[in-house]
């Protein structure tokens, strides 16, 4: 990450990306293609400019009055790291894009970034910039609103179960033990089917954590914790398959230095 982003926030993102990226290069079989987000993305609508609208006309999409250009709430769809927030005012609408100062980031430290429709817990989504003062180099979107639209373009989505995640991806995962900041992340899709594919610069990421079930007393003790790496076959911890489930999804794109 270049030296603009927060220390805290730079090694939160570094955590994440170093430990897919060298889980990925250290595969033996090889990567599925992953889904083409170009087929997925939104394509903005092109504005009508005002002078040229009569005083009845539609609002065109986009803009603060009307439904968003973007709306199947697809990761990452139309963001890439050259989106910015005017082109984030052209996708989304003016009164959906709101830029923070102190937005809350890894170990308590805040930076400053984009919340995408702040006051709509089922659309809401939170964009981290390389460069925080010019909000320049999209390099993180995040989304943990239990009741969020927003999904992963290769159909990971919150409220999911490990069990399921396994079931899409074709294979067993890897994920860090929970109790720690960045406890839950799916760290390698072992080549399954969720996972980036070959030339896909795009890192897909999932979080998950402890959900217990209505009328059982499984504690905390019946899933993997710490700072360590576990399988999601790990014979260990049985029931975990139906306990974790994803509380975060994400999408983070390489920096300038990385292409």
């Amino acid at each position: 990450m270049q030296r603009w982003l927060a220390p805290a926030v730079v090694a939160a993102f570094a955590l994440i990306a170093v430990v897919l990226l060298l889980a990925a290069c250290g595969r033996n079989d090889p990567p599925n293609a992953g889904p083409a987000s170009a087929a997925t993305a939104p394509t903005p609508a092109a504005s009508t400019p005002a002078a040229a609208a009569p005083a009845d006309a539609t609002p065109a999409p986009g803009t603060a009055d009307s439904e968003p250009a973007s709306t199947d709430y697809v990761l990452p769809g139309a963001l890439a790291p050259d989106v910015g927030p005017e082109q984030l005012r052209r996708l989304f609408g003016s009164a959906n894009v709101t830029i923070d100062d102190r937005l809350p980031g890894p170990e308590g430290e805040p930076f400053r970034g984009v919340v995408l429709f702040d006051g709509d817990p089922s659309r809401r989504a939170v964009l981290h910039y390389q460069d925080e003062q010019k909000l320049q180099g999209l390099a993180v979107v995040e989304v943990r609103e239990p009741t969020t639209r927003w999904r992963l373009d290769n159909g990971v989505a919150i409220g999911q179960s490990l069990a399921d995640l396994v079931r899409r991806n074709g294979k067993p995962i890897r994920f860090s033990g929970l109790g720690w900041d960045y406890g839950g992340t799916v760290t390698d899709w072992n080549g399954g089917k969720l996972g980036s594919g070959e030339g896909d610069a795009v890192m897909r990421h999932a979080r998950l954590d402890f959900q217990p079930q209505a009328g059982r007393d499984d504690g905390v003790d019946a899933v993997p914790s710490g700072d360590s790496e576990y399988a999601s076959d790990d014979p260990t911890y049985p029931r975990q398959g139906e306990l974790l489930r994803v509380v975060e999804i994400g999408v983070s794109f390489p920096g300038e230095d990385d292409l």
